[in-house]
């Protein structure tokens, strides 16, 4: 009974850690309130077997209560009667593995001897690790990131524009994994004050170096204005249909208030946009009564091959450029059956406008930090994330989606504008604040000033590369400590 209830302590601070994802009150509470089951995992009296079932408790309670949300995906129109079984094989696969991962770092930090004071470096750094890797690749998912909790309380991830997201969430773990070490370790003199120090210190020194930087200043640029169409085109119903004919006449109408550049979203258009000159000419219509750029996304065949692309109309009307997606869904863009497997592009969407250059990503490709990182480097003064999450019957994905183009807005320091079919459509600004959106599942046009910017982050240029150092340092010591302990 008493290992039980240490398990289920440690299922419980999962299950919370799940909810800090989609319930914003509760989220700020993460940074203590995993304290417990790293307690747990702590505790000197238990074999490998029970540090095996309590840190599998906490991971899998995580992955499984995440990853609910794949229910929400409504994919009958590819699958017919058999979206019930594979939304279930998904779910379990992915709780699975990912709950193994972390299951795996978690029981190598709190079983490696160590001294007590690198026991939440060394936890921290395995779990930084963890939430790489599986970002990592083709099949990579970096969704379980405890760095996104916290996108919309500012001050706390503003160190992201120096270490990304990732940094966020490995700070959490040290800070509760000194809390639990402060508790466990009372009976030796000046242990606690020392190790609940040092978390209060992670908490203060993060939030005030975040602070400082939403208060130093924004070095205004010359503003260009900017309109984005959402026209709430579920593709559950119908497939999308009447979404192209919705969005032409809904940037018509923007169009007359000339905005410097037009975003529409992801699968606006189905169709050979390249070759097909009728298509061309509505958005023609739209860039010469603007005088000026529209990005819009598209579906089809390109060069007779299969892709989800963003085009570019210039103030002319002439097609000024095409972005093909790279990073494709795994099995339903790159393989889960042949009609609907796509080409991958070979370079970063990178369009030049008279403004700057706009950098492109398409739905999936803005969770991975990497690449919005890599098109701000070659060259992107703004970021657009084109989207269609009108897959999903609940919004907790649309939420979850938008907060990870927040946090590339931050890591970046650039403005993000993303357009979505039926939402999240939004302004974000270069510290992560929405200075304007659009209610999901609402048809509008989003429409406000944005700046294009040439400054790259400690992060844009050296990325992840702070987890080898940080984790060969922490190596490093363990190796010397062992030493002189023989």
């Amino acid at each position: 009974m008493k290992q039980l209830k240490w398990i289920l302590i440690c299922a419980a601070c999962g299950v919370f850690c799940a909810l800090c994802f989609d319930i914003t009150a509760v989220a700020p509470f993460i940074w203590v309130a995993l304290a417990p089951a790293f307690f747990v995992f702590l505790r000197g009296e238990k074999t490998l077997r029970q540090t095996i079932l309590r840190t599998s408790a906490f991971s899998f309670a995580l992955c499984l209560l995440y990853y609910v949300q794949i229910f929400s995906l409504d994919i009958t129109s590819r699958t017919g009667a058999s979206s019930g079984p594979i939304l279930f094989l998904g779910w379990i696969a992915l709780s699975f593995l990912h709950g193994a991962v972390f299951t795996a770092v978690l029981t190598i930090g709190v079983r490696v001897r160590c001294p007590d004071f690198l026991r939440a470096p060394l936890v921290s750094v395995l779990w930084a690790g963890a939430e790489w890797l599986l970002g990592a690749g083709v099949f990579g998912l970096p969704c379980i990131r405890l760095g996104l909790t916290q996108w919309q309380l500012l001050p706390v991830t503003q160190s992201s524009s120096v270490f990304g997201v990732i940094f966020i969430g490995m700070l959490i773990v040290l800070m509760n994994v000194l809390l639990a070490q402060s508790v466990l370790l009372k009976k030796k003199a000046g242990k606690t004050a020392r190790f609940a120090g040092a978390a209060a210190l992670v908490f203060f020194l993060n939030a005030t170096l975040g602070m400082i930087m939403l208060s130093g200043g924004k070095n205004p640029e010359q503003p260009v204005s900017v309109a984005a169409v959402q026209f709430n085109v579920p593709f559950t119903q119908n497939e999308g249909e009447g979404r192209f004919e919705k969005a032409v006449t809904m940037a018509l109408t923007a169009a007359q208030e000339k905005p410097q550049l037009i975003f529409l979203p992801e699968n606006t258009v189905y169709g050979s946009l390249a070759e097909d000159e009728q298509l061309q000419e509505h958005f023609a219509a739209v860039t010469r009564e603007s005088g000026g750029y529209l990005f819009t996304g598209v579906y089809g065949l390109h060069g007779y091959k299969l892709r989800n692309s963003v085009f570019m109309v210039d103030p002319s009307g002439q097609i000024g450029g095409v972005y093909n997606k790279q990073h494709l869904v795994p099995f339903f863009e790159n393989g889960f059956e042949n009609e609907f497997t796509f080409e991958t592009g070979s370079q970063r969407g990178l369009f030049d406008t008279a403004y700057g250059t706009v950098g492109a990503v398409i739905c999936f490709e803005s969770l991975f930090p990497s690449i919005t990182a890599e098109t701000v480097r070659e060259g992107a003064g703004l970021l657009f994330v084109a989207t269609n999450d009108s897959w999903f019957t609940s919004h907790i994905p649309l939420r979850r989606h938008f907060a990870a183009s927040t946090l590339r807005a931050q890591e970046t320091r650039r403005w993000l504008i993303q357009a979505g079919n039926n939402g999240i459509t939004a302004l974000v600004d270069p510290y992560g604040q929405a200075s304007a959106g659009l209610p999901a599942d609402e048809e509008g046009v989003l429409t406000g000033e944005i700046e294009f910017r040439s400054a790259l982050t400690p992060y844009t240029i050296w990325g992840e590369l702070w987890i080898v150092i940080y984790g060969g340092g922490i190596l490093a010591l363990i190796i010397l400590f062992r030493k002189k302990r023989i």
